[in-house]
């Protein structure tokens, strides 16, 4: 039984250098080659039969190559080289200048193709780096000399942006590159089949697309205004017409209506002065009331404090008539004992002062109150209007009874 070997695990894979003593497997390895595909055998050093879609049976591995290897019968060294004969194409980025200073960057589209008989020439390329050989690494070396023979010299033959977007300027370049890189590729086994260069958009050109891009945007905006303006001045028309077919009927109807607008006028005006006089009629009602009650409220208080006024003198002429009564009884009982004193000749000057020093403290505890009390009185006396003689508060700043100001 064997074993089916893929050479080609990545798209971008133009060829492969294999050495078959490196697949160690107790199946034997089979591949298959598809019709843009090819494998030559190198076998010892020598470059063996080139094959293409077919199968190829035991290309390594196995057990019967494992006992012709201990024998000693099977070769020493047998490598295989797998290529795509199939076209590829290469990208190649470059970044240069034009004459007149623009930069222009972009891609040098490059397509190649492996002949048959040309896959041996794939071992130049390997022989100084990566069994692997794919479309980067192709880009890689063919980048260099791609710009410094072809992409610079052409593009400086370009005097402008029109140039480099010509077909002339395409044609020239796939000549000069067939020319310049028609070595380069010889040795490694490519043939070139087309070439040409993408160039992004250069700043002249942007900026041109910018212009054109405000112009039409300039253009596309004073087109609206003016279908705008258009609009405009048509409905102004229509207005200033219907305004003045309006004003010609209103003209023509005003003599019959000037006497029924003015009854209606004047029927609206006595509407008005009935209202208005009947909420003044209300005002003044509410106002009356307000005031009457105001004058009720003022009467009740000034009765209710003339009762405690009233019993507040009732109350401090008894205080005052008692304390008389107490005073003129305590006078009575010292002059009772001064006689006394005077009887049994007990008169001395002690005496004396022990007895003017107690009727002292007595006038100093009898005194304050009798004063306080005046002061009342007089207060309460003293709280008359001027003008209309009635009782009033001592805090009060206006009279409620005339209004005079207190």
């Amino acid at each position: 039984m064997s074993n089916k070997f893929r050479w080609r695990d990545n798209p971008n894979i133009i060829a492969r250098l294999l050495d078959a003593n490196n697949i160690n497997t107790w199946k034997a390895q089979e591949v298959v080659l598809k019709p843009n595909e090819a494998c030559v055998f190198i076998v010892d050093g020598r470059i063996g039969d080139i094959l293409t879609e077919k199968i190829v049976g035991n290309i390594a591995g196995g057990f019967n190559r494992f006992l012709g290897e201990m024998m000693g019968v099977t070769a020493k060294d047998r490598r295989l080289l797998f290529a795509m004969t199939g076209p590829a194409d290469i990208s190649v980025p470059f970044s240069a200048n034009l004459p007149n200073g623009g930069k222009v960057s972009g891609f040098v589209n490059v397509r190649v193709q492996l002949r048959n008989d040309d896959i041996p020439k794939l071992l130049n390329m390997f022989a100084n780096s990566a069994p692997v050989l794919d479309r980067k690494r192709l880009a890689e070396v063919l980048h260099n000399e791609l710009m410094m023979r072809v992409v610079n010299p052409s593009l400086a033959e370009c005097s402008s942006d029109e140039d480099l977007r010509s077909a002339a300027f395409q044609d020239k370049f796939e000549m000069r590159t067939e020319v310049e890189l028609r070595s380069t590729l010889s040795t490694l086994g490519f043939t070139l089949l087309k070439a040409f260069l993408t160039a992004n958009q250069t700043d002249n050109e942007k900026i041109i697309q910018l212009n054109a891009e405000l112009s039409a945007a300039t253009q596309t905006e004073g087109a609206h205004a003016e279908a705008l303006m258009e609009r405009i001045a048509v409905r102004e028309a229509a207005m200033l017409r219907r305004i003045e077919c309006e004003f010609n009927i209103q003209k023509a109807e005003a003599a019959g209506k000037v006497t029924v607008e003015l009854q209606s006028e004047l029927k609206d005006l006595r509407k008005q002065e009935a209202r208005w006089e009947a909420e003044l009629k209300r005002d003044e009602g509410k106002l009356n009331l307000r005031m009457k009650e105001s004058s009720h409220k003022t009467d009740q208080a000034m009765a209710l404090f003339e009762q405690v006024q009233a019993k507040k003198r009732d109350r401090v002429a008894q205080t005052q008539e008692h304390q008389n009564q107490r005073m003129d009884k305590q006078n009575e009982l010292q002059v009772k004992m001064m006689e006394m004193a005077a009887q049994n000749d007990a008169l001395t000057p002690e005496v004396m002062q022990e007895f003017l020093r107690q009727q002292t403290a007595q006038k100093a505890v009898d005194g304050p109150g009798a004063d306080s009390q005046d002061n009342s009185l007089s207060k309460v006396n003293n709280s008359i209007c001027p003008n209309c003689s009635k009782q009033i508060m001592p805090n009060w700043k206006a009279c409620p009874h005339c209004g005079i100001s207190l």
